[in-house]
């Protein structure tokens, strides 16, 4: 390295989301690459009272390993790319929900805990089956103040998490 560049690792990215309506703030979120391979990141086979999901810039930009250094959040799984935690943190940069329920993808239990559910907002995250099929299978409309993620944590299991939006 020449004296006075900077590597590729220890170059700033720089995540923005911005809102276009209601008066939230502008949310911020600045990592370098060697940051994010250097940072921990605890993963978790259960979940917590509230589900974390980053906004679209960061998810774009790879900061999977910085969010969970940086907010005292755990991660589902390597590859699910959602968080959960005890603790509300109220400047999380992206959407937060109250986690109401959760079943695995069992027939049975599906019925016992979403069998009330005639529409939802419906997320597949690291999940063997797509939007459209869950909505299928479940007899989902689009739409509602619910939200249902389809995600796998850290111990392999299928989950299907019934949340809110705080």
């Amino acid at each position: 390295i020449l004296l006075g560049q900077t590597s590729p690792a220890e170059i700033s990215i720089h995540c923005v989301n911005l809102f276009t309506k209601g008066t939230q703030k502008e949310q911020h979120f600045v990592f370098t690459r060697e940051q994010e391979q250097c940072s921990e990141c605890t993963y978790t086979d259960s979940l917590e009272t509230y589900l974390y999901e980053p906004n679209a810039s960061l998810l774009k930009a790879g900061a999977f390993r910085s969010i969970a250094a940086a907010y005292p959040v755990r991660k589902l799984h390597p590859n699910s790319h959602l968080y959960t935690s005890d603790t509300f943190i109220e400047n999380f940069p992206g959407r937060i929900f109250r986690i109401v329920n959760q079943c695995s993808f069992n027939k049975k239990e599906v019925k016992e805990n979403l069998a009330d559910l005639k529409k939802a907002n419906v997320t597949v995250r690291n999940f063997p089956a797509t939007v459209a099929e869950l909505r299928k299978r479940i007899h989902l409309a689009e739409g509602g103040d619910t939200y249902l993620f389809a995600s796998t944590l850290n111990n392999g299991q299928k989950v299907l998490i019934r949340c809110e939006k705080v």
